[in-house]
């Protein structure tokens, strides 16, 4: 993407003395520790950075130490996995020095660096030119050993460091960032340090989107001429076009879209992987359940498309393919080099999303004796968001009783997502729906396997919250959009007409999101989520017939995170510089799927395509076609199916998919093929190549996080909020600031926040630290102190809060409250995201807000 970037920059704790700093000693810094595995808080983890959170996406770390005598810059030092491949190198802060025998860490929430488990990985430092510094390698359980590697794959929970004969091998004591490997843990009080990178797979700047929006809330909430404004990949605000708009929206570039747009759709059932594969021509009566068509000898034949689907290439296809169908969102991706394809295109739904990562995944089966002890810690502790499980998936009673099993084991949660379903009876949807349980449909793929799908309708009449997923290549619909076909078929042929064409459209939106926690996130269109939308062409007055009714042309437009990544050539060439122009029959689209700050995102479409069409050749499967509309073989494969058909007439060409379109490619009839073009542009770029890194706004009022027992400064990210440690204000700060005496029995706690807003050079200087080279938008949690005793540079902005709490009734994960406001105060703005955005400074005065302390969420 060449729209302008946004950098996560990084700092570094440095002495309170400006050193004497070695110029020629690079070879001294050496990485002393590597922390690959670490556990989530299901299992015991620690949260080693202090920054809340507790897993791998946090908490992987690289350790440098400088064992000689001279303290060394390594500004303009580059951190990476393996050079060229992984994750993409960091730039570590310009002015960044460590002193002699001290030990720095490196964290993964501020590196983005994805250490991988599975197939083994390196860790390698650099200089300013690129050149070697020091390196390490370990083997993962998914390679071999080789001398290219110093250590195995670690245990869970377990780093590995350098020891004093300099060999490398697992702490046994567990890991040890910011000191010696060889003694205790010195706790979250030690220095950190990260680095910068292109950012270009989040969006920032602000877009207004015209048209009929549908926002999920109500069947009723529909906005005939509606407008959203997408700010920094978040909905801002939402208003008919009737009423005055926000000032928020003055003079930001406005897309009329022509049709109807909608939350993004979500895929609860997939296995994305195998999306390259092709509808499975199997030519057999069906199966009575899973494991017998796993063992048949032509369903190997039938995943033989010559063509990894281990490589990158197949989950940016299958993403791409989901997004084709307007989901913004799919379940059952890869596990393994994650890091090329989880911050772009869909979302991927048992990753890190939201600063959340609670969603788990069985697809094996479920034995007599699988304790699942993580689910019911997860349910016990109310930190489950969902678990969706493989089960029952046949016609015969062997398929059935697998709940059984779920039910013995004690594995019934209200956040059980049951995959499937297609045995279970009114017995098993009673106990489902009692427990608040939901149930992820796919017809096609049950039809093709099995001959008949789940009994939904008494899934319904149990309560029992129904999602629809499409399954996969092999045996299941392109996406989400299409897979509402099929079971809008069967509700007008099969059930009666039991669901309302809304109720349809909720399986595919809010119904997933509910269940799997993302409510306060996503999936309607109201301020304050994410901007993950999809806009089709408006053909039917009914908004949900629209949806039910739409194929591929009428994909107008899909919305990730704000980002435009996919939709008809016109409107995206009007909000991105950088899209590819692709065909399908009698069609056009416009995609943008390359990403310079992820690693083995810089391919195009194209040469995507061309890579799958070598390894492909000379196999009798081809490789799954994008679209299904000029699917032919889809059709035909359907049409002939006798488990599919089964005695019935299920024609989805006649019923749905043959639409005339225009020589524009737009359905006829359609609100998009009479529009004008659009002409605007949304481009950040200066003209001559440079990118403009804007000012950052700042919000009203920051969240609080905290205590955690860290006291010294360290880097955030500005959402994370104001860090709440035992203050250390002097009496007379505390007096000039309006802090009452501390009430008996309780603690005050009080933090500050310091951002830069403005480009500029100067220092931020604190009690214990100096920080240089603040990025704009970088911010650095000052806990323990307040505002007014801190030395602010020019374009830094400050921020404080303080708080009484009592610590023998500390909860052990609360979550935000609000207090009297004699006991909590709040200067500045809170939370949010400050990111390279908006022109011009807006210097935020001090807000009083009454909050309670809390840790964050």
């Amino acid at each position: 993407m060449n729209r302008a970037a946004a950098f996560t920059m990084a700092l570094l704790l440095l002495q309170l003395t400006t050193p004497v700093v070695a110029q020629n000693n690079d070879s001294r810094i050496i990485v002393t520790e590597v922390y690959v595995s670490p556990n989530s808080a299901d299992y015991g983890g620690i949260d080693w950075n202090g920054d809340g959170e507790i897993g791998r996406y946090s908490n992987q770390f690289i350790e440098l130490h400088n064992p000689g005598n001279d303290p060394i810059d390594v500004g303009g030092w580059w951190l990476d996995d393996t050079p060229g491949e992984g994750s993409p190198a960091c730039s570590i802060g310009f002015g960044t020095v460590i002193e002699p025998g001290a030990y720095v860490t490196f964290f993964r929430a501020l590196t983005r660096i994805e250490l991988d488990f599975f197939e083994g990985d390196s860790v390698t430092l650099s200089d300013s030119s690129k050149t070697v510094v020091d390196s390490m390698g370990y083997y993962g359980p998914q390679t071999w050993e080789g001398s290219a590697y110093d250590v195995g794959n670690s245990s869970y929970g377990i780093s590995f460091g350098l020891d004093s004969n300099g060999m490398w091998s697992e702490i046994s004591s567990g890991p040890t960032p910011g000191g010696p490997n060889d003694e205790p843990w010195v706790g979250t009080n030690h220095l950190q340090g990260s680095c910068y990178g292109v950012r270009d797979d989040v969006h920032s700047g602000s877009y207004v989107l015209e048209g009929r929006i549908v926002t999920m809330e109500a069947e009723n909430s529909v906005i005939d001429q509606g407008r959203i404004l997408v700010t920094d990949g978040m909905i801002e605000a939402v208003w008919d076009a009737t009423s005055p708009a926000p000032s928020a929206a003055e003079g930001v570039t406005s897309i009329p879209t022509s049709g109807t747009i909608y939350p993004g759709f979500i895929d609860p059932h997939n296995h994305a992987k195998y999306n390259l594969i092709p509808l499975w021509d199997h030519g057999t009566d069906g199966w009575d359940n899973r494991y017998q068509w796993q063992s048949y000898s032509g369903y190997s034949d039938a995943k033989d498309i010559g063509c990894s689907l281990y490589d990158s290439s197949a989950m940016r296809f299958a993403e791409l393919r989901a997004i084709a169908g307007g989901n913004t969102a799919l379940q059952g991706s890869a596990n393994s080099n994650t890091d090329t394809f989880d911050s772009i295109l869909a979302r991927n739904i048992e990753l890190y999303n939201f600063d959340k990562d609670s969603i788990h995944t069985k697809v094996t089966e479920l034995e007599s004796d699988y304790i699942g002890n993580h689910i019911k810690t997860g349910n016990n502790s109310g930190t489950l968001d969902a678990w969706f499980i493989h089960l029952a998936e046949g016609i015969d009673e062997s398929s059935r009783s697998e709940f059984d099993v779920l039910v013995q084991n004690n594995l019934l949660v209200g956040e059980i997502v049951i995959v499937h379903g297609t045995a279970l009876t009114q017995t098993e949807f009673n106990a489902l729906g009692d427990v608040g349980g939901s149930i992820a449909w796919s017809p096609t793929s049950n039809l093709l396997l099995y001959g008949e799908t789940t009994d939904i309708k008494t899934a319904k009449e149990e309560g029992v919250n129904i999602m629809i997923g499409p399954d996969w290549g092999p045996s299941g619909s392109k996406s989400s959009m299409h897979e509402l076909k099929t079971a809008d078929w069967w509700d007008q042929n099969v059930l009666g007409n039991i669901f309302s064409d809304f109720e349809l459209v909720q399986t595919i939106s809010t119904n997933v999101v509910d269940a799997i926690g993302w409510s306060e996130y996503t999936g309607r269109i109201v301020p304050g989520l994410a901007a993950d939308l999809v806009v089709l062409d408006t053909f039917h007055a009914d908004p949900y017939r629209n949806v039910i009714q739409a194929v591929d042309p009428d994909v107008r437009l899909v919305v990730v995170g704000g980002l435009p990544v996919y939709g008809d050539v016109d409107i995206m060439q009007a909000m991105d510089d950088d899209v590819e122009v692709i065909h399908g029959v009698g069609f056009s689209k416009a995609i943008d799927i390359t990403y310079e700050g992820v690693p083995e995102a810089q391919q195009t479409y194209a040469d995507m395509m061309e890579y799958l069409s070598q390894c492909n050749q000379g196999k009798t499967i081809p490789i799954e076609y994008l679209f299904t509309t000029g699917d032919q073989r889809y059709f035909d494969v359907l049409n002939r199916s006798s488990t599919f058909q089964n005695g019935r007439s299920i024609d989805l060409w006649t019923m749905y998919y043959d639409v005339d379109l225009d020589q524009d490619g737009h359905r006829v009839g359609g609100t998009v093929g009479g529009a004008d073009p659009i002409e605007t542009s949304i481009n950040n770029d200066n003209g001559d190549g440079s990118q403009t890194i804007d000012p950052v706004q700042l919000p009203q009022i920051f969240e609080t996080y905290g205590p955690l027992g860290a006291t010294v400064a360290h880097p955030v990210e500005i959402s994370q909020g104001i860090h709440l440690e035992a203050c250390r204000s002097t009496s007379s700060i505390l007096l000039a600031e309006g802090v009452p005496s501390t009430p008996s029995g309780r603690e005050l706690v009080c933090g500050a926040l310091s951002i830069r807003t403005i480009p500029g050079e100067e220092c931020l200087v604190t009690s214990d630290t100096n920080y240089c080279s603040i990025a704009v938008g970088g911010a650095i949690a000052v806990p323990g102190q307040l505002c007014a005793e801190l030395s602010m540079p020019a374009g830094v902005e400050c921020r404080d809060a303080w708080s009484f709490f009592e610590p023998e009734g500390e909860p052990s994960e609360p979550g935000p409250a609000t207090l009297d406001e004699e006991d909590s105060r709040i200067s500045g703005p809170i939370y949010w995201i400050a990111v390279v955005g908006l022109l011009g400074l807006i210097i935020s005065s001090l807000t009083v807000a009454v909050t309670n302390w809390n840790r964050r969420k």
